[in-house]
C-alpha cells in the first residue's frame, strides 16, 4: 500500500510536502508520510484505492517541481539517483495537421520518451498551434528543442519542442539528481594556447601536401533529434517507441 517519491529538483521539507500532498490526495484516503533519503519520501495508503487514484491521476508537483512515484516493494532502492526516469508534460509546436491523431502524436512524442497522455484541449483540437502530451524522459535524455520529421512524400518538417518545466539531469550519471555542469564526473576544461600547426612538402613529392581528413558517422534518417546537447554520448540515437504495443497517448488533464 505503500509509494516512493522522488521530488527533483527541489529540497523542500517533509511538513511542507505533506501539507501539499494532503490538499492533493485527502479526499480520495488518508496517509502518512515519512523522509526516506534526500529528495525521497515513502507514502503509506491506508487503501489500495487510494493509492492506485494517486498513480493513475499523476503527475503531481510540489510548488512546481516534478514528484516521481514508484511502487514500493522489498529491497528498492530509496535513492534519488536511482530515479532515472520522469513524466514531463512539453508542447509540440507546428506538427502537421495529418500527425494530429492518438498514433501520429504518440509517434512524434516517442522521440523524446515513452508516450503517457495528452491534454483535453489537444484530444479534442481546440486550437492547432501547439499539442501538449506528457512523457516519461530517462535522466540521459538531452531533452532537444526540435525533432525533424520526415513525411510520406520524402519532405522534413522541424517540430519545436518547449517544456514549461525541465528538471536538472546529468547525462554523464544519468541521474537528476544534478546537472552535468555540476557533476563531479565532468572533466573540467583549462585554457590552453592554441598550437601553431604547418603544412610540410614530402621530400619524396615536392607536389604532395599532408592532409587531414576527418570522417563521422552519419545522421540516421527517418525522425530524429537536432539541437541536442553537446555533452550527450548518445546524441542523435533514438529509436521510435512501437505504438502498436501500448505506448500510445491517453486523455489526461494536464496541471
Amino acid at each position: 500500500l505503500s509509494l516512493v517519491a522522488f521530488l527533483v529538483g527541489k529540497r523542500v521539507s517533509v511538513k511542507n510536502v505533506k501539507d501539499i500532498l494532503q490538499r492533493k490526495w485527502g479526499q480520495v484516503g488518508s496517509f502518512s508520510l515519512q523522509v526516506a533519503g534526500d529528495g525521497v519520501f515513502l507514502v503509506k495508503f491506508d487503501n489500495g484505492q487510494a493509492r492506485d487514484w494517486v498513480l493513475d491521476n499523476g503527475p503531481w508537483d510540489i510548488w512546481g517541481y516534478q514528484l516521481a512515484l514508484r511502487k514500493w516493494s522489498k529491497g528498492m532502492s530509496l535513492s534519488l539517483e536511482d530515479c532515472k526516469s520522469i513524466s514531463v508534460w512539453v508542447k509540440l509546436s507546428k506538427v502537421p495537421v495529418q500527425y494530429w491523431t492518438t498514433l501520429g502524436l504518440s509517434y512524434i512524442a516517442s522521440v523524446l520518451g515513452r508516450p503517457l497522455y495528452m491534454d483535453s484541449s489537444t484530444v479534442n483540437r481546440y486550437a492547432l498551434s501547439y499539442a501538449r502530451v506528457c512523457v516519461d524522459m530517462l535522466a540521459s535524455s538531452s531533452f532537444p528543442k526540435s525533432i525533424l520529421l520526415e513525411l510520406d512524400d520524402g519532405a522534413t518538417t522541424n517540430i519545436e519542442v518547449e517544456y514549461p518545466w525541465k528538471p536538472l539531469a546529468c547525462t554523464l550519471c544519468k541521474v537528476f539528481d544534478h546537472s552535468n555542469k555540476n557533476c563531479p564526473k565532468a572533466v573540467r576544461r583549462e585554457w590552453l594556447p592554441k598550437p601553431v600547426v604547418s603544412a610540410h612538402r614530402r621530400p619524396e613529392d615536392s607536389d604532395g601536401w599532408i592532409t587531414v581528413n576527418r570522417m563521422g558517422p552519419q545522421a540516421p534518417l527517418g525522425v530524429v533529434m537536432s539541437e541536442v546537447a553537446e555533452e550527450s554520448s548518445i546524441a542523435g540515437r533514438h529509436a521510435v517507441v512501437n505504438t502498436e504495443h501500448g505506448d500510445c497517448l491517453a486523455p489526461k488533464q494536464a496541471p
